[in-house]
């Protein structure tokens, strides 16, 4: 395939998919230096992009109006090539209204997932994700080299943070970061597990907590504990939650797309997996996180974690317990002592 001079990728949502396509444009940009790059996505996920040094202008829209406005703009850029890497309805539309461009797409494996779920105690699999977006660079002569994913912070979300530190008199603590939260409430390791985690982290008076949330999640607030060491992070928009994310030593998940966030700011994560799986490619990618997964027979019961459970209890969680989460937790620190 020719060496194109402008190219427009797509990929609508979700945070961690989004996430996961950063190393195609830190591959396209070292293999192609010179070539303008554009990228679509929803409006709430533009800012995980903007900084990004390899993308020249990213459209994003809200609304099925705002999409069609801007797919008319786009197609006065005159694209050389059009990476899919969502392979959807609208991308078939995007396609249809630049028809001068060449395109690669992704491979969903929507039956290979499908299989798993489907399957659970065959233990099947899939590559990670990541890999699965950068198999169509190939086509350009780019290696599918997996990195993880590196997000680009604002100068802005950098202050955000180091005054959200300064503030809340964090600067001298061990900072951990607790993401009860999750796309799916199934997916959800329960809430009183991460208080009692949360209490036996402030045994330690060096530990110091930050528990992100949205006003849509159901969990108390700050996990129901009074305690000046655990402040609550709400609502915060992507760029700040994630320039927090990396001043903190480490995260503790579930499977997310803030799993995802903190592994693209640098900060290593205990992922916490019970009714989704990472056979299914959604394994975190930054080196040093650890997955607690006990891969039981009925695991994985859905593709994102949608579907309500359907045994008399929830076994894939049964015995992640908080004391063998903190043992994880300490694992990672004393790895991290140890390579200073």
């Amino acid at each position: 395939m020719k060496s194109p001079d402008k190219i427009l990728v797509f990929r609508q949502s979700s945070l961690g998919d989004v996430v996961l396509t950063l190393p195609v444009l830190q591959r396209l940009r070292e293999a192609l230096p010179n070539c303008r790059i554009d990228y679509i996505t929803k409006t709430q996920y533009r800012p995980i992009l903007e900084q990004h040094p390899a993308i020249a202008n990213v459209y994003a829209f809200g609304t099925e109006d705002e999409f069609r406005v801007l797919v008319r703009e786009v197609r006065s850029n005159r694209y050389d090539l059009f990476i899919d890497l969502q392979s959807n309805f609208r991308s078939h539309y995007i396609r249809l209204r630049i028809p001068r461009a060449g395109v690669i797409r992704y491979k969903k494996r929507r039956l290979a997932r499908e299989l798993i779920v489907r399957r659970p105690g065959a233990k099947l699999a899939v590559e990670h994700t990541i890999k699965a977006y950068l198999a169509p660079l190939r086509k350009l002569g780019i290696e599918a080299k997996v990195d993880p994913p590196v997000l680009y912070l604002s100068s802005e979300a950098k202050e955000f943070a180091d005054e959200y530190i300064r503030i809340n008199s964090l600067s001298d603590k061990t900072m951990i970061a607790l993401c009860p939260g999750a796309g799916h409430k199934e997916k959800m390791w329960p809430p009183e597990n991460f208080r009692e985690l949360a209490d036996m982290l402030l045994e330690n008076p060096q530990m110091a907590m930050i528990i992100f949330r949205t006003s849509s999640d159901q969990f108390p607030r700050n996990l129901g504990i009074a305690d000046s060491r655990l402040i609550e992070a709400k609502d915060l928009e992507l760029l700040p939650a994630a320039a927090i994310l990396s001043k903190c030593r480490l995260a503790v998940t579930n499977d997310s797309g803030l799993m995802h966030l903190a592994n693209s700011v640098g900060t290593p994560v205990v992922a916490i997996f019970g009714p989704t799986n990472p056979r299914l490619g959604f394994a975190p990618a930054l080196p040093g996180s650890r997955v607690i997964c006990d891969d039981v027979s009925c695991s994985p019961c859905s593709l994102h974690g949608q579907k309500k459970c359907y045994q008399p209890r929830k076994f894939c969680f049964e015995n992640i317990t908080p004391k063998r989460v903190l043992g994880e937790l300490e694992g990672i620190l004393t790895a991290k002592r140890n390579t200073l």
